[in-house]
């Protein structure tokens, strides 16, 4: 079915001034070589792939070959470009189990032990917190009218130095401000959703995906013991880079 799908997409796009004619059985043969020393650890996550001329002499093919499949191994979040280096192997895809229902204070420590459960180093680092206007999704999660002040913490989760999980818990600003608030506090009350979407701009630079690549959206709003929202976490995930396993996520998450 790879095959297929590929032969139709080289044949639509042939016809196209950007893209002339490609050889489709040359450039499946070196997407396919290419995409199996990937894997196979021949080019190992971190180093560049040798340069287009170079890929030009070592399969006798046109530029225009190497650019469609560079272009195809990028999709599949296998390379990614870096000024002044050229085309980067990406890591592999490591799967983690973090539970969902934790407590705040405690998510950087899961993050680093699920990671090393796998044999893989990772860190969920904070950023400093700010104030901002809830959106109308934030504002329902916490049922605040939209608009309404929060002050928002960013943590960024890496794995083995790859940054693969961007988390943004929101607060109301009045709660925050309250003398007796705890915001590493939870119940382990908690509602989880999930869902697929595409990747925006700015996701797009700081997860290295291609725009528009499929990206996995958790939401979780924590709740105190009478019900009332404490904090709502949006959590994005690059599932090229990583799976998040937790009985929470329904089997349609990746």
């Amino acid at each position: 079915m790879r095959i297929a799908r590929n032969t139709i997409n080289a044949s639509q796009d042939s016809s196209t001034e950007e893209d002339p004619p490609v050889p489709v059985m040359r450039y499946l043969q070196v997407l396919d070589d290419l995409r199996a020393k990937i894997l196979n650890g021949t080019y190992p996550a971190g180093e560049p792939l040798p340069n287009t001329e170079a890929l030009i002499q070592a399969y006798d093919v046109s530029p225009n070959v190497i650019t469609r499949v560079m272009r195809e191994l990028k999709t599949e979040g296998l390379i990614w470009r870096v000024a002044n280096r050229g085309m980067i192997v990406q890591g592999p895809t490591v799967s983690i189990e973090i539970p969902m229902a934790i407590e705040r204070r405690d998510e950087p420590a899961a993050w680093a032990a699920a990671c090393h459960r796998v044999g893989s180093t990772g860190h969920l680092t904070s950023h400093a917190p700010r104030e901002e206007a809830a959106t109308e999704e934030v504002a329902q999660g916490l049922r605040l009218e939209p608009g309404s002040p929060v002050v928002t913490w960013e943590l960024h989760g890496d794995i083995g130095g790859q940054l693969v999980c961007l988390d943004q818990t929101y607060v109301s600003k009045q709660l925050h401000d309250a003398a007796a608030f705890d915001i590493e506090r939870s119940s382990g009350v908690v509602d989880v959703r999930t869902r697929i979407r595409p990747a925006g701009r700015e996701e797009t630079s700081k997860l290295k995906v291609s725009r528009g690549s499929p990206l996995l959206d958790i939401t979780r709003v924590t709740y105190d013991d009478t019900g009332q929202p404490l904090h709502l976490l949006r959590r994005t995930i690059n599932p090229q880079r990583v799976h998040i396993t937790d009985q929470r996520l329904p089997p349609t998450s990746p």
